[in-house]
């Protein structure tokens, strides 16, 4: 996050939609929103970076996911409580994926998952959750935050000088000096409960236990994503989401 340049995730809600949730591991409904990156130079908007997508949130387990954009075209989107109602035509594609991903989870509840299908559903939910891995934690704080949080930490730490020198007030001084510090604080907290970085590897962890997938096989679906230049190819680490994966299967969270 800088004042004089970043890339800031612009996230807008559009609607609802159906897909296939790699951690519910069944077909569920999600929320719906556009999102795309914007370079902001001096808290002023300087346009998009790239193409927008869609971010996906299933409503049942809370997982973010991302989709391409085309997949739901979407001509105006909508505004104000028409976004509450408001559900996109989806390709084909899309449909005949949700039909294909159930079967296979149906053949891998019942025992018969082919080698291949076990393959697929391994790739199919890295691919799911990659642009997540994408994300700089701090690419949602907007603008308007960065500046409020800017305009304020200067405005008590000159308070909090003036005390110090000018009124002798030490207290006041050492409360600013704290109000900073919380500020700050809660910068922080917010990104830790808001931005999906920091949640990302247990999503992942979550879709893949199930499939219980070795070290080896989580790098090579890595090896996919370096081969395209995703940035997750280089941001996974097998070795942790393997570690994950066993503590999430000991601990009966997922139906394996």
């Amino acid at each position: 996050m800088s004042l004089l340049s970043a890339t800031v995730l612009r996230v807008r809600p559009i609607g609802r939609t159906r897909d296939f949730c790699p951690v519910c591991r069944q077909e569920g409904r999600f929320w719906l929103a556009i999102a795309e990156r914007r370079r902001v130079v001096l808290l002023m908007d300087r346009g998009p970076i790239g193409h927008p997508h869609h971010e996906l949130t299933c409503m049942s387990c809370r997982c973010k996911m991302e989709r391409p954009a085309e997949e739901r075209p979407v001509a105006t989107p909508p505004v104000g409580a028409a976004v509450e109602t408001f559900e996109p035509e989806c390709l084909a594609i899309v449909q005949r994926r949700i039909e294909g991903c159930v079967k296979m989870e149906e053949a891998r509840r019942s025992g018969k998952l082919s080698a291949q299908g076990r393959e697929e559903m391994i790739r199919g939910a890295v691919h799911c959750f990659a642009r997540i891995y994408d994300e700089e934690p701090t690419e949602r704080v907007t603008p308007m935050m960065s500046g409020l949080l800017f305009v304020a930490t200067i405005a008590l730490g000159a308070g909090g000088v003036y005390a110090w020198y000018r009124m002798n007030h030490n207290p006041l001084a050492i409360a600013c000096v704290f109000a900073i510090v919380a500020i700050w604080g809660g910068l922080w907290y917010w990104i830790v409960s808001h931005s999906p970085r920091k949640k990302v590897r247990t999503w992942l962890a979550m879709a893949l236990a199930p499939l219980d997938p070795s070290e080896e096989e989580i790098r090579q679906a890595r090896r996919e994503l370096q081969a395209i230049r995703m940035g997750a190819g280089f941001k996974i680490r097998p070795k942790k989401v393997r570690s994950k994966i066993e503590k999430i299967r000991r601990s009966g969270l997922v139906v394996v």
